[in-house]
């Protein structure tokens, strides 16, 4: 025998996939080799605020473990996390958000006074909602730690989850 597959088989023709699987299919769609969506990808830097999330709900309930909750300064995301409450203690999780620390990874990073949006993922919907939060999201600062009561998906005046119309002065929608 000349060689080995990735199987142990003599000749055979089993190769990893990119995630490092012996005869692997690579990554689900969507997702990169360590199951996150690939709109949460995200690189950590040395310093981070905390924001700490005590109810994540879409139209008012709960999501579910599956789903992810991501945080982002702008277009970029600066951290993510499953939500799943049974991981974090007393069952209210929190995000990592990153600081620019100047290197090419984290280009568009939080700096000290810039104000996050987040966004959940619906994984049994396969869609992504921008999330609307109880309160006034506090401004990021280094090693802070916030708490925000509730970050929500809810129906727009046209009843589209997640939608953007909104009630004009005469109160149609549009």
């Amino acid at each position: 025998c000349l060689y080995n597959d990735c199987a142990g088989e003599c000749g055979g023709s089993a190769v990893e996939d990119e995630c490092g699987v012996c005869d692997g299919s690579g990554p689900e769609t969507g997702f990169n080799c360590l199951g996150v969506p690939l709109a949460f990808i995200y690189n950590g830097s040395y310093l981070w605020a905390s924001y700490y999330i005590q109810t994540v709900t879409i139209d008012g309930e709960n999501v579910a473990a599956d789903d992810w909750v991501g945080a982002f300064n702008g277009d970029v995301c600066v951290g993510s996390r499953p939500w799943d409450t049974s991981l974090c203690p007393t069952d209210i999780c929190n995000i990592w958000l990153y600081i620019n620390d100047g290197s090419e990874q984290t280009t568009g990073y939080m700096t000290e006074g810039d104000i996050p949006s987040f966004k959940i993922y619906d994984a049994s919907e396969n869609t992504y909602y921008d999330a609307v939060a109880s309160e006034d999201i506090p401004p990021w600062f280094i090693s802070q730690m916030e708490v925000i009561d509730n970050l929500n998906v809810e129906p727009d005046c046209a009843g589209i989850l997640g939608g953007s119309a909104e009630l004009d002065e005469c109160g149609v929608c549009g």
